[in-house]
């Protein structure tokens, strides 16, 4: 986890490097002692601020970090994880939102193959549930816009386009009811008119700290298998001795 300035070079391409050198060394220690064992990279480069010089746990360098960590990954053969939720917000604000929003964004467009840092903060030093509950909505708008446009004869909606004509509208259209749940949809994104805003003051921060509080008081998450329970039981046991 080299930092631009105190623990690695204030380039970008001298951290990167210093970076680079930390995990193919620990990579080569794990071999040495284990061969053959499954590794992943995980470099997570960051930047110091010029006025603190404290982690700054998100920001442009980051998330270019991010996308040469991928390339370096690839070259290596090594799968990548990536803190795509990279921040140093205090608390669920619109700074956490930026980090997370463009972090994930880099990742997903570069193809990294893990991506961790959900519901943490301030530079993983904090955990927030309502954090979390954003970050997946954020994840779930990226994985919309990754999907990209479908063009074909049945998205096109040339027929439907012909059926209303000039000043009509598409709701009653079969084509929209056919896709119309294709739309995303968000949880925690403020559609509301102004009024019932301006009427109510709470968002987005809100709601998603009310979901989790539900989710923790109701979920019931399935029960694992038999075999793996037994197998983990041993594994603690074992550690445990």
């Amino acid at each position: 986890m080299a930092s631009c300035l105190t623990t690695g070079p204030v380039t970008l391409a001298g951290n990167l490097a210093v970076g680079n050198a930390e995990v193919i060394a620990a990579t080569a220690l794990l071999q040495l002692a284990y061969p053959g064992t499954p590794v992943f990279y995980a470099a997570a480069q960051t930047a110091s601020d010029l006025r603190l010089g404290c982690y700054t746990g998100g920001g442009p360098e980051d998330y270019l970090f991010g996308a040469a960590t991928n390339v370096l990954s690839d070259f290596y053969n090594i799968p990548l994880s990536m803190g795509s939720f990279a921040t140093g917000a205090k608390e669920p604000n619109w700074q956490a939102g930026i980090d997370g929003s463009l972090s994930t964004f880099m990742a997903s467009i570069v193809m990294s193959d893990m991506l961790l840092g959900c519901g943490f903060l301030h530079g993983s030093r904090i955990w927030s549930y309502a954090e979390m509950m954003m970050d997946c909505e954020i994840f779930s708008i990226i994985h919309k816009m990754m999907q990209g446009i479908v063009v074909d004869e049945e998205t096109l909606a040339l027929e439907a386009v012909a059926n209303v004509g000039p000043g009509g509208h598409y709701l009653a259209q079969k084509h929209t009811r056919r896709h119309m749940r294709e739309l995303f949809m968000p949880q925690f994104m403020d559609r509301r008119p102004y009024t019932d805003w301006e009427t109510k003051k709470d968002d987005a921060r809100d709601w998603a700290a009310n979901k989790a509080r539900k989710i923790l008081a109701e979920h019931e998450p399935e029960k694992l298998d038999p075999k793996i329970s037994d197998e983990m039981a041993k594994i603690i046991k074992s550690v445990e001795k």
